[in-house]
């Protein structure tokens, strides 16, 4: 017995050392900055990119970034931060698919600027309105930590996203069609991993249970032979 306890402590240890977490591909444009996490409906887990780059150069720079889905996250979340101008938009692939596209199920959130450390640090006038230099420019980075409080406040809700297709952002980037959202917002965009053609990479348990199944089986079987 004590030898079977041992080898499926092994076998379980394994298993969870080797998932698999599930590749995907983004390519984004924002008017001003953007960041990528996953997760799933109850909390957001990993921080995977943080754009550096205004749009324009986002534009230039144009090409797939590759990701990896971490064992049990089922969401994508795309946090768009608008600086400051009367178009604050995203627009982009994932994985190839369009976010547009009337087979993805998407979700915008309330503003959650108010969470993000130093949002507004770099605040200044310009024609009379105001603008947050660090969003504008791309360089501002969201704190996951932030992001985690945002999505758990009390006052945070999900609302259909504003779908757009004339902004000069979303015009310039070449997909035709993004969201748009208010000036100096933050707003997470929240995507189903399914939707995008990439598999829901899943936890080692189910594995675990089947070498025990085998493992006491085979016993089993030895005890009555």
């Amino acid at each position: 017995m004590k030898q079977l306890l041992r080898s499926l402590i092994l076998s379980a240890s394994v298993l969870t050392s080797t998932a698999i977490a599930a590749p995907f591909t983004i390519e984004i444009v924002a008017d001003n900055d953007f960041a990528v996490f996953t997760g799933t409906d109850s909390n957001i887990h990993h921080l995977l990119y943080q754009n550096d780059v205004t749009w324009t150069e986002q534009i230039d720079e144009l090409s797939s970034l590759s990701f990896n889905v971490a064992t049990g996250d089922n969401k994508f979340y795309i946090l768009a931060m608008g600086g400051g101008t009367d178009a604050e938009n995203i627009s982009g692939l994932i994985n190839g698919v369009n976010m547009t596209d009337p087979s993805v199920s998407v979700r915008m959130s309330s503003n959650i600027a108010s969470f993000l450390t130093g949002y507004t640090d770099t605040a200044y006038l310009s024609n009379g309105s105001t603008v947050y230099a660090d969003v504008e420019d791309g360089t501002y980075d969201a704190l996951l930590t932030d992001v985690q409080s945002a999505f758990s406040s009390p006052g945070f809700a999900w609302t259909s996203p504003t779908l757009n297709t004339s902004q000069g952002v979303i015009q310039a980037s070449g997909f035709g069609a993004g969201y748009s959202f208010g000036s100096l917002e933050a707003r997470l965009f929240e995507f189903d991993i399914a939707d995008v053609n990439v598999e829901v990479p899943e936890p080692p348990l189910m594995a675990v249970f089947a070498v025990m199944s085998f493992a006491l089986i085979r016993r089993f079987r030895c005890k009555k032979s």
